[in-house]
This record gives structure tokens, sequence and C-alpha cells, in this order.
């Protein structure tokens, strides 16, 4: 950010989205750390939300509203946040990078961007959490996490305002990330999530993300879905699974590597459901 001239506080969201507009190579920041990592970075105004009240974390009428400025740290130390999917956020917050980058990484910049270390996105959409968003007019509209991944993340201008997550601790839920280390970048982040009924599985979401962008895979949920708990076929899921997912390049682990991986931590996952379903 060495081209840096302007630092700014808003005194409200009207003037962020003024101030914005007023200048094209204008960015939001909160945590900072996207802009960070960008190389590509020409930004000279610099757009501080933090003072603008998007950190609450509210629980009611079934759902939890997390502001786009709630870090990670403040999310994992939120009793709100436990209530969603059975802990499985909170996991996932625990396990993203160390304790000073917790500190500083906000939801909605790990959301903003379709990074693929970043550890939130598939949560968001084996949850089926939206995402709240106001355009530089000022207009607010809410979108699916699905719909939000899939168009790139926010548009330049487009400010997220807060995530919700319904509350659905009826289901399964599941997560995991693979990394040398806690802080290092990681080489594959899976969630799962399924709907059991008298034994058999009636609905259910898998995303994955690193070895691909952060996406649904929605052959193997339609081929989870009605199968008995107890008699799973495992095998012909991971044959399902290896063709859903086209592994991108990594100069660090083969794609061989990584895509046993994913059938190992697959597996993993089906296990404690059988094993939390008995």
């Amino acid at each position: 950010m060495k081209n840096v001239t302007e630092y700014l506080y808003p005194s409200d969201l009207s003037q962020a989205l003024i101030l914005y507009a007023e200048h094209e190579e204008s960015a939001y920041i909160a945590g900072g750390t996207h802009l960070a990592a960008e190389s590509r970075n020409n930004t000279k105004r610099l757009i501080d939300i933090t003072r603008l009240g998007l950190n609450e974390i509210i629980d009611g009428n079934g759902e939890v509203q997390v502001g786009a400025t709630a870090t990670i740290t403040e999310m994992y130390s939120s009793p709100e946040i436990s209530k969603v999917g059975n802990g499985v956020l909170k996991k996932a917050c625990q396990l993203i990078a160390d304790t000073p980058l917790r500190n500083a990484i906000t939801l909605g910049g790990n959301i903003s961007r379709l990074y693929t270390w970043v550890g939130l996105p598939v949560v968001l959409l084996t949850l089926d959490a939206e995402v709240e968003i106001m355009n530089l007019h000022g207009e607010r509209k809410r979108v699916p996490a699905a719909d939000h991944f899939a168009n790139g993340g926010v548009k330049d201008g487009d400010l997220i305002l807060k995530v919700r997550f319904p509350v659905r601790n009826a289901w399964f839920h599941s997560y995991e990330k693979f990394s040398l280390t806690t802080a290092d970048y990681t080489w594959l982040t899976i969630a799962f999530a399924a709907e059991v009924k008298d034994g058999k599985i009636t609905d259910a979401r898998l995303a994955v993300s690193r070895i691909t962008k952060a996406t649904r895979l929605k052959a193997v949920e339609n081929a989870l879905i009605g199968q008995e708990i107890a008699n799973i076929d495992v095998e012909s899921l991971l044959t399902v699974l290896e063709s859903s997912v086209d592994i991108v390049k990594d100069f660090r682990v083969s794609k061989e590597y990584r895509r046993q991986l994913l059938g190992v931590l697959f597996k993993r996952m089906i296990q404690k459901l059988q094993e939390e379903t008995k």
C-alpha cells in the first residue's frame, strides 16, 4: 500500500460511499490483511469502516447476524457464534491463521474476494448463509452465499454489511482444514453438513476450497441424499467426489496428493456422521 496518500474515517455509511465514489483509486479497509496481500495495489485513498458499528453479533429470529467488521477473534469469543452449526463456525474461526492475524482479519474481508486460502467461505456455503451488501447508490440486497461466491465476491464499491447465519442445529456439521501449521496457507479446506431423518440423509451440503475456488459439490450432495447412514456407499461417493473437482495447480504439493487428501478428509467426515447418528 505504498501509494496511499489519504486515510479517512467516515462518520456513517453514506459518507463512506461518497468518499469511495469521489476517488477512483479508493478501497475500504477494516483489518487490511487482504490489501496487504495483494501484489497489485494502486490504492491511494483508504476508507476505514471500523467505526461504523458493523461489528455487532446478534442472535435472534432463528439466525445469527455477524457484522462485516467483526474480527475472527471476536467471532471465536462470541457465545452466539457457538450456536451456529453446532459450533462449526467457531471451529473454522479457531483454525484461521494465528492469534495476531485473527485479531486483524474480519468476516467481511475474509469473504469479500475469492482468495483460495481463506477459511470461511466453505462454512457459509454449507450453512446456507446470506451476505448483506450495500452498493454505491445506497441500495441494500441480501445475496445467498452460493451466489456471492459464484459471482466472484463483491464488486468494486460494494460494501459488505453483515452475514446472516441460519441456526440449524438439527443438522450434522463438520469442518476440516489441512495445512502444515495452523498459520500456514491451507492445502485443502472442506465443510460438510447433512440433515438426517429416520436413519437416512434427506439433505446435504458439501463445499471445498483451496484445491479449487470455493464451491459446493452438488453432484456429491445429490448422491448422498437418500442413503442410509449405516450403509453409506463411501467408495461410490469417492468416485463422484473425484470427478466433481478440477484441482488447480500448486507449486508446493502435487494434484495427486491433494486428490488423495480430499478423499481422506471426506471419509473422515462420513465416519463422524455415522458415529454421531448411531
